[in-house]
């Protein structure tokens, strides 16, 4: 080799660890992140449900700072939430998870629409409902006509009768609707439509879905959901179908494939808390008129309404998305019978106060067997795949149309208590970025780096220095 690049060969090495060092200054390396980026810490106590994040063992662990983003890209009433806080504990017996978001304008006092199809009327007269149905408003500009040479067609607008095909037309395109549609058009010229999946699909997938309507009175509930992966996929996809009532259903000449709930790949369980039907509050109408005690309305027996609420538990696949118990009240049953009062298997407690709403999920680690099919055992050691959702109604989320985790994060059900540690604020902790959400236990990642490779740039500097000084 020759000599002159042997004596270079020393020069060449700190050069390229200078090119690296000065590089990892504007690169994000993962060097030192942790996972997972949720810790269920082992606690010692019992739950407060009535007034929920108040317990002594919450002090201990930090928030995590959850960035939610939009189901829906390009949709403005989507991914209105754009952060949750989030801790995890576990106390022996039970698993315990508490949410912290912002909600300045919370629904309350409201239901969904499901559970007041069920109530009769005699108990509908001693509240205030709202939201009861869902309308679906298509993009300012959409514009209608009814086209009289398809024959046999009826349509509906602002509730008269017309005889012909409502066809709808935005930006050269033209969208017949099926037989017996009724519209509602505002005095503004903007175009409602009665949900339902076939239109769910159909309008999202032509572009021409603008939100949920909503109005000062007219509004949807507030929710969140939990949902714990239940497969095997290594990087499983928490991304729900936007579909039809079963699979490749016929909707006037469209054939749509997927299942609407249905998630993307393997099973999951959902557990979703609802204001004005599942809390426990004097404000929520399903407890003013003791709703969920009447077995002939709900098909099942809930007690101890008084101590807390329940979150509806869900279980979805690629075959659609069934409740886990015997009524069907919100969707399809799991199975026939066996499951019944698993509805109210999850406990919640819930307040909305300065501006948050905050909500604690408290669920047996371990269930029984005909439960474990669709419900995740909790066990210490273990991690988990879960994600979350966050609707806000009054500013038109609900359905498929929420503020969503990205992608699933991890779970760690430790065995090891929370250290004595300050909580971060939830005041000092907005973290509107719809990037991958991130860990409050690892805030300072790329900083390290970056201050580590300035340092070692310094002293590559040095070391050539020293060199072509000899």
């Amino acid at each position: 080799m020759n000599d002159k690049l042997v004596r270079k060969v020393p020069y060449l090495l700190v050069l390229a660890s200078l090119v690296v060092s000065f590089s990892s200054i504007f690169v994000e390396l993962p060097v030192g992140q942790t996972t997972p980026q949720i810790v269920a810490y082992k606690v010692q106590g019992t739950t407060n449900l009535g007034d929920p994040g108040s317990e002594s063992f919450w002090q201990n662990i930090p928030w995590v700072n959850v960035s939610l983003t939009a189901n829906l890209q390009g949709v403005p009433t989507s991914g209105i939430t754009p952060y949750l806080l989030v801790k995890a504990a576990w106390n022996g017996t039970d698993m315990l998870v508490l949410e912290q978001w912002p909600a300045p304008n919370p629904a309350v006092n409201t239901w969904s629409a499901s559970p007041a199809a069920f109530v009769p009327a005699s108990l509908l007269s001693k509240t205030t409902l709202n939201g009861v149905a869902d309308l679906q408003e298509l993009v300012p500009g959409v514009t209608y006509s009814i086209e009289k040479n398809y024959t046999g067609y009826i349509s509906y607008v602002n509730n008269t009768e017309y005889q012909g095909r409502i066809v709808l037309s935005y930006s050269g395109l033209t969208l017949p609707l099926p037989n017996e549609t009724s519209i509602t058009v505002l005095p503004d010229g903007r175009i409602l439509v009665p949900d339902n999946r076939g239109f769910q699909w159909l309008f999202t997938n032509y572009g021409l879905f603008y939100g949920y309507y909503v109005n000062s009175t007219y509004y949807y509930p507030d929710r969140t959901a939990i949902m714990w992966y239940m497969g095997t996929e290594t990087n499983p996809s928490n991304c729900m179908n936007i579909g039809g009532d079963y699979a490749n259903e016929n909707f006037d000449g469209f054939t749509i494939t997927k299942v609407g709930g249905s998630l993307s790949s393997g099973p999951a369980n959902i557990w979703m808390w609802v204001s004005g039907a599942t809390w426990n509050s004097t404000s929520d109408p399903a407890f003013q008129i003791n709703m969920w005690q009447n077995e002939s309305i709900t098909g099942l027996n809930y007690t101890d309404y008084k101590d807390h609420g329940f979150a509806v538990p869900l279980y979805t696949n690629q075959s659609g998305l069934y409740e886990v118990d015997t009524a069907g009240f919100w969707y399809p049953p799991v199975q026939s019978s066996g499951l019944n009062g698993s509805l109210f298997y999850i406990w919640t407690g819930a307040k909305w106060e300065n501006g948050y709403w905050v909500v604690e999920f408290v669920r047996p680690m371990q269930v029984p067997q005909a439960l474990a099919n669709y419900e995740p055992q909790f066990q210490v050691g273990k991690e988990y795949d879960v994600a979350f959702a966050v609707w806000q109604g009054k500013a038109g989320e609900t359905l498929f149309d929420k503020s969503i985790t990205s992608g699933f994060l991890t779970l760690y059900v430790s065995p090891q208590s929370p250290g004595t540690v300050t909580p971060t604020p939830a005041t000092n902790t907005t973290n509107t970025s719809t990037a991958t959400p991130t860990s409050a236990s690892a805030p300072n990642v790329t900083l390290d780096v970056t201050i580590a490779g300035v340092i070692i740039a310094v002293i590559a500097l040095l070391v050539l220095y020293l060199v072509y000084r000899r």
